[in-house]
């Protein structure tokens, strides 16, 4: 570890910087809500709507699948539309979608809904992301912002759990989008006097053919996985499109190879650093959407709970994530992204073991919902030390990409983790049943966080890894320079020119 006589003042900033942090970070917390807001508000959409199960799970992965297939698309043309420009009509059209759903009067309109707000918050977030790296200059005041950028999904994904859960006690789950359309709303009234256009659009060619092959990819396999829920691992409902995504994916990857001016530049990829730091930002959301997920259904169906008393569950992990995020960006600083990433990865571990083997073990709500805290405090940490090494040393013309592949990353979480921790949970009950467990629901739940525990610890040994910085004995990602991570360069080169930022984006980066 290694201190810096600097770091206080470089951590400020002037406040309009932070106002205009605020309004950006709005938008990505509003858009991470939405993936989690039917939660608890889906039964009551199924009662009033008469959904169907698989109606209810599509109305759910519609935002996912739309927002995460849609993300590169996003990221390229933020670049030919403009930062500030595309970021208000992405915002406009999530905004117009969200009231579509809250009025919705039938299964067909909300499912419709779900999927246009999926490609607004596909065309607002990474332009979002560009233009915090527009907002704030090199250094520690864009490390602190950037870490605190990091827990805006998870905060996000627990506002939209606790706000659901209230307002279908309260009034009626149409509210709960009505309130993301206000926000909305609201963001693009400050947007045009209070953020910057950013750099000039680069005329630079689209990939058609990628952006249809990556969007029908990252589609495909999503709801390949969404449909494991309801139809088993073996089904195939799930094979089939799981078989069809990878094939597309290959695709995807062999064509990026050939084109010009490739919607994901392969190199982009190439850093160890950049890679795994993307693995822990896939990890964090992974994990907390999972948690809610079971732990909802345990507080409902085991202990009882309605859904205000589940979303109240949810106010002290929600706090946590706040708390974090105050001494996020100086922690980073201060310690870099591996020592970071490694402790929040350890935490988690440390949360899962005390829900599943201590708390749903024993029946202990108390060790439950410390455990649900204390794993807050750890994907807080983590996805702050992950956002800020994923996007060192990234070109500031490649800024959207950025943010187009890492909210990839964390939408993707969320998805896999789903299936993979629901299937091990049903199987461990039925398990349990056969057995003639009185409490198999419960030990189910347990093993699928015990097992969830133990691939956190395996990931802290990719972290010690991959997160390694090369050819320096400074923390990785200590502050944000521009050059590889761990780089010891803090001069901040000259502004590119629009012929380099295009020729940037013609070509694989180093």
């Amino acid at each position: 570890m290694d201190d810096f006589p600097e770091a206080q003042a470089t951590l400020a900033a002037p406040r309009n910087t932070w106002v205009r942090f605020a309004i950006l970070g709005a938008v990505q917390l509003i858009l991470n809500a939405s993936v989690s807001v039917t939660f608890a508000a889906g039964p009551a959409m199924q009662r009033e709507l008469g959904l169907s199960r698989i109606d209810l799970i599509l109305d759910s992965a519609a935002y996912g699948l739309a927002f995460s297939g849609l993300l590169l698309l996003g990221g390229r043309l933020t670049d030919r539309v403009g930062q500030r420009r595309l970021f208000t009509r992405g915002t406009a059209l999530f905004a117009a979608a969200s009231l579509a759903a809250a009025l919705a009067p039938t299964s067909h309109t909300v499912l419709a809904a779900r999927f246009l707000q999926g490609c607004g918050a596909a065309l607002a977030a990474p332009a979002a992301m560009a233009l915090l790296r527009v907002v704030f200059p090199e250094g520690r005041a864009r490390a602190a912002a950037l870490a605190r950028w990091g827990l805006l999904a998870s905060l996000g994904a627990a506002v939209g759990i606790v706000l659901s859960g209230a307002l279908v006690a309260w009034s009626s789950w149409r509210w709960s989008f009505g309130l993301l359309a206000a926000a909305a709303t609201a963001v693009l009234a400050l947007a045009p006097r209070s953020l910057p256009a950013g750099p000039a659009p680069v005329r630079v060619p689209v990939d058609l053919l990628g952006a249809v092959l990556g969007t029908f990819a990252l589609s495909t396999l999503g709801y390949g996985f969404v449909m494991v829920g309801p139809h088993g691992w073996a089904a195939p409902q799930v094979l089939a499109p799981l078989a069809l995504g990878a094939i597309l994916l290959a695709v995807f990857v062999a064509a990026q190879r050939r084109v010009r001016a490739p919607l994901l530049p392969l190199g982009f990829l190439a850093s160890r650093q950049r890679a795994t730091a993307l693995v822990c930002a896939l990890l964090g959301p992974a994990i907390g959407a999972s948690t809610a997920f079971l732990l909802a259904l345990y507080f409902q169906q085991v202990r009882g709970y309605s859904a205000l008393q589940n979303a109240l569950a949810f106010i002290p992990y929600s706090a946590m994530l706040l708390g974090v995020g105050f001494v996020a960006g100086r922690i980073v600083a201060r310690h870099g992204t591996r020592t970071v990433a490694v402790g929040g990865l350890a935490v988690i571990a440390a949360g899962l073991f005390l829900i599943g083997s201590v708390g749903l073990r024993t029946g202990s709500t108390p060790c439950v919902l410390v455990g649900l805290v204390i794993l807050s405090a750890g994907i807080g940490t983590l996805m702050s030390a992950a956002v800020v090494g994923a996007v060192a040393g990234v070109p500031e013309a490649q800024s959207a990409l950025a943010g187009a592949v890492v909210n990839t990353a964390i939408l993707a979480g969320p998805t896999i983790s789903l299936a993979l921790i629901t299937s091990a949970a049903d199987a461990r009950t039925a398990s349990l049943l056969a057995a003639g467990d009185p409490a198999a629901a419960t030990g189910g739940y347990a093993f699928a966080f015990e097992a969830a525990c133990v691939v956190f610890l395996l990931a802290i040994g990719l972290a010690v890894y991959g997160l390694a910085p090369r050819g320096s004995s400074r923390p990785a990602g200590a502050v944000g320079p521009v050059g590889p991570v761990g780089s010891t360069a803090r001069t901040r080169p000259s502004a590119p020119s629009r012929a380099d930022r295009q020729a940037e984006h013609s070509s694989t980066p180093a």
